[in-house]
């Protein structure tokens, strides 16, 4: 393990490979109409000296917080400008990261969930403040009236089940009663609707009012409704006893930051609070869509992207319905982070610029918001001169 973290920077350098492919991108550009500022025409290429201080930077950063690999990507409207990767997959198996590699996406899952939910919304299928036992009729009697919008924004103040069992609750496979009981334990956070606290207890209950309403599990909902038709060949349910092409191993730290396994999330106990895995090129596709209405309406989307609306001061994400809009040194996006054991997701849209950008690193626990603010300076170079938003303390 010492020889490991001793030649860590020896070994990233040889995983790296980037995938440059910004002569495609700049003859397919003009198809699409500019939405505003750096859209389209105005998209930056980055010079060879950029693109080489960007992977200096990433593999410093790599080596700095001990993380075995990473991938980073940049599209426009499905359009995959750049891909690069770094560092190992698998450490043991000395299998560099590639392009194809899929990764757990931690709470980046939740967009997913919100998304199936609305496509129910618009089929009057399920009422957004309805109460929840409507849907799930043995919920405790404290949750009665908390509504399913509630739950997806972080309003309903049913305590957080990962808070109260720690981070370890997710290596169990835990049954829906069990997860009700362990949020159950602890005393209502707030009345619903009466402040704003970051509860995954809120995405699992909105995950099983999915499945009840479509009679399916839930990795089966989310294939038939958004994988399958946007062609996301590589996202689904990460089960940890499932073969699955190109994943990636995840990893952590002990206590004297020795690099060893992650011990795997069970769906089970997560749904769609952090149960999905994907691809650069899938996430991709998924940015794509949601410029348009293939998988919702211009209403409904502005809907999920409109910010909760709480006591002032509480909604300290500026958090929507799966997303956070706070902006990114002042340009308008939206975004999630996602962290499960082994794994850290940073997907980041910039709608008035067109532009996506994706991290994944296969490591729990790592500072990761250096590598997603050298890639974006990279891209967006007048971002270089302002001053980094801190948020990497909720995943």
């Amino acid at each position: 393990m010492k020889a490991f973290q001793g030649n860590l920077r020896s070994f990233l350098s040889y995983g790296y490979k980037s995938f440059w492919v910004c002569s495609l991108l700049l003859g397919q550009l003009a198809l699409f109409a500019a939405p505003q500022a750096l859209a389209d025409q105005d998209i930056p290429t980055p010079s060879a000296e950029d693109l080489q201080k960007l992977d200096e930077t990433v593999e410093s950063l790599l080596a700095k917080h001990t993380i075995p690999g990473a991938l980073v990507a940049v599209a426009s409207r499905g359009k995959m400008i750049d891909l690069r990767t770094y560092g190992m997959a698998n450490v043991e198996l000395n299998v560099p990261v590639s392009k194809d590699n899929v990764f757990e996406i931690g709470s980046v899952s939740k967009q997913f969930i919100v998304v199936a939910a609305l496509m129910l919304m618009e089929e009057g299928k399920l009422g957004l403040h309805d109460p929840i036992q409507k849907y799930l009729p043995f919920v405790p009697s404290e949750w009665l009236g908390i509504t399913p919008y509630q739950l997806m924004t972080h309003t309903s103040g049913i305590p957080d089940y990962e808070e109260i069992r720690s981070y370890d609750v997710y290596g169990f496979r835990l049954t829906p009663e069990e997860i009700i009981k362990i949020a159950h334990s602890r005393p209502m956070d707030f009345q619903p609707g009466e402040g704003w606290y970051y509860s995954n207890t809120g995405y699992f209950l909105i995950s099983m009012i999915v499945e009840r309403i479509e009679g399916k599990p839930l990795g089966q909902v989310l294939e038939d409704r958004i994988f399958k038709p946007l062609g996301m060949n590589q996202t689904r349910m990460a089960d940890p006893e499932a073969i699955i092409p190109h994943r990636a191993s995840g990893y952590w730290v002990n206590k004297v930051d020795q690099l060893i396994n992650r011990r795997p999330t069970e769906t089970s106990s997560t749904l769609a609070a952090g149960g999905l895995l994907s691809s650069a090129a899938d996430l991709a596709k998924w940015d794509a869509a949601l410029y348009g209405d293939e998988v919702l309406s211009e209403k409904s989307k502005e809907l999920m992207w409109t910010v909760a609306d709480v006591p002032t001061g509480t909604n300290s994400w500026t958090y929507a319905m799966g997303w956070s809009l706070e902006p990114y040194k002042g340009l308008k996006t939206q975004w999630h982070t996602g962290q499960v054991a082994g794994f850290i997701t940073r997907f980041r849209r910039f709608p008035d610029e067109g532009l996506m950008t994706l991290v994944f690193v296969n490591r729990y626990r790592a500072q990761t918001q250096e590598i997603e603010d050298a890639v974006l300076q990279t891209y967006i170079p007048s971002l270089r001169t302002s001053t980094t938003p801190e948020q990497d303390s909720k995943q």
